[in-house]
C-alpha cells in the first residue's frame, strides 16, 4: 500500500510539543477545514493519571486545529474502561481529568458508552465465533491521542488497542479472546490458553480496525508507562512525540521506540496482511529514532507475549496459509549497541 508520511520528535515540553509534531506533519494531512473532528482518547485508568490521555495534549491539540485550519467542529470522544470496571460513568473520568474544560475551548465532549451500539463486528473468542456490538462517532476525521503504554496481552498498548472504548462496555472482554467468566480462570503465567489469548486478541483488534480506521495517530509520549501497564505500571518520563495518518507504521515506530521489536507485537504483522498500514517505516521526517529510543520495562507477561508465533501455529487452521515473507526488520538492520 502507499506509504504515509511519519513524523518524530523530542520535545520535553508540553506547551511546546503539540504544535511542534502538528507543524511537522501538517504539510501531509488530508484534513479541511469544514471537517467534523473527533479526537478519541484513552482513558483506560479512572485514577491512574499516567494510564491516560493528557489533558494539556488535547486541550492544545483543540488550539492548533482551530487556528491552524479554521475547525469548528471538534469533538472529544472515549468510552472508557476504567469507568466501567470501577462502576463509573465516562463521563465521572470525564471531570475527573479536567476534560470538562474542553467546552470552554469550543469543543464538545461524548461519552461513547451513551451513543447506539448498533454495529456488529464478529469476534474469535476460546469458545468459538461470538458477535460484539460497537458504535461509530460521526466525524470526518478521527484522530486518537494516546500514551504508549505496556500491556498484558500485547507487549504495548498504543493506537490500535485505543479502539476498544467503541465497543459495547459488557463486551469489550471478548475482544481479548474469552467472556470475563473464562478470563477469571486463565492463569496467565500457566494456562496454555493464554496462548490462544495472544492470537485470538490480536486477530480481533485487526478486525476493528478495518471497521474504525483512525484518520490520525498522535503518540503522546511526554509520559508512557512500563513495567504493569496498561493501568497500574510505573510513569516513564520519555519526551517524544509521533504522527501519521497510518496508525500501524505509528504504532510500529512507537513500540521500537519504547525498546521492543514492532514483531514481537503480532496486530502490526497481522494489520499489515490485511493491507490496512505498514509495518516498517522509511524516511521519518524529524529525529533519528536510535536517539530517542528509551526500553521500557516490559510486562511480566512478555516473555510468554513473545511466543505469538508458537500461539499461532497451534491455533491456525488447516486451511490457513503462512504470511508472506517480511522484509528484513528494523531490529536486524539496526542492531542494538552494547
Amino acid at each position: 500500500m502507499k506509504r504515509k508520511e511519519i513524523v518524530l520528535i523530542k520535545e520535553t515540553k508540553q506547551n511546546e510539543f503539540v504544535k511542534k509534531i502538528m507543524d511537522a506533519i501538517a504539510p501531509f494531512l488530508a484534513i479541511r477545514p469544514s471537517d467534523r473532528v473527533a479526537i478519541k482518547i484513552n482513558l483506560s485508568g479512572s485514577k491512574e493519571i499516567y494510564a491516560n490521555t493528557h489533558y494539556e495534549t488535547v486541550e492544545s491539540l483543540i488550539h492548533y486545529l482551530r487556528e491552524k485550519y479554521g475547525i469548528t467542529q471538534i469533538t472529544v470522544i472515549e468510552g472508557s474502561d476504567g469507568a466501567y470496571f470501577s462502576a463509573k460513568t465516562t463521563w465521572d473520568i470525564f471531570y475527573k481529568f479536567k476534560y470538562k474544560e474542553v467546552e470552554r475551548h469550543g469543543a464538545q465532549l461524548c461519552d461513547l458508552d451513551e451513543l447506539p451500539h448498533d454495529q456488529i463486528l464478529q469476534v474469535e473468542t476460546i469458545s468459538g465465533l461470538q458477535e460484539v456490538n460497537f458504535c461509530r462517532f460521526p466525524a470526518d476525521y478521527l484522530i486518537s491521542v494516546v500514551p504508549p503504554k505496556t500491556h498484558n496481552i500485547f507487549p504495548v498498548s498504543l493506537s490500535i488497542p485505543n479502539l476498544i472504548g467503541f465497543v459495547k462496555p459488557e463486551q469489550r472482554v471478548l475482544m481479548f479472546g474469552a467472556s470475563a467468566q473464562e478470563m477469571k480462570r486463565i492463569n496467565f503465567f500457566q494456562s496454555e490458553k493464554y496462548f490462544q489469548l495472544l492470537h485470538l486478541a490480536n486477530r480481533n483488534f485487526v478486525a476493528l480496525l478495518k471497521q474504525i480506521p483512525p484518520s490520525l495517530v498522535l503518540i503522546d509520549g511526554l509520559y508512557g508507562m512500563e513495567g504493569k501497564g496498561p493501568i497500574k505500571g510505573s510513569p516513564v518520563f520519555h519526551g517524544f512525540a509521533i504522527a501519521s495518518e497510518d496508525a500501524v507504521v505509528a504504532d510500529a515506530l512507537a513500540t521500537h521506540i519504547m525498546g521492543f521489536n514492532p514483531d514481537d507485537l503480532p496486530y502490526l504483522d497481522l494489520a499489515f496482511h490485511e493491507g490496512l498500514g505498514n509495518n516498517r517505516w522509511q524516511n521519518i521526517i524529524g529525529m533519528d529514532p536510535q536517539q530517542v529510543k528509551f526500553p521500557y520495562r516490559p510486562h511480566p507477561l512478555f516473555q510468554r507475549q513473545r511466543k505469538w508465533r508458537e500461539a499461532k501455529s497451534r491455533v491456525q487452521g488447516p486451511g490457513e496459509q503462512p504470511p508472506q515473507k517480511q522484509p528484513p526488520s528494523h531490529e536486524e538492520n539496526h542492531p542494538e549497541e552494547d
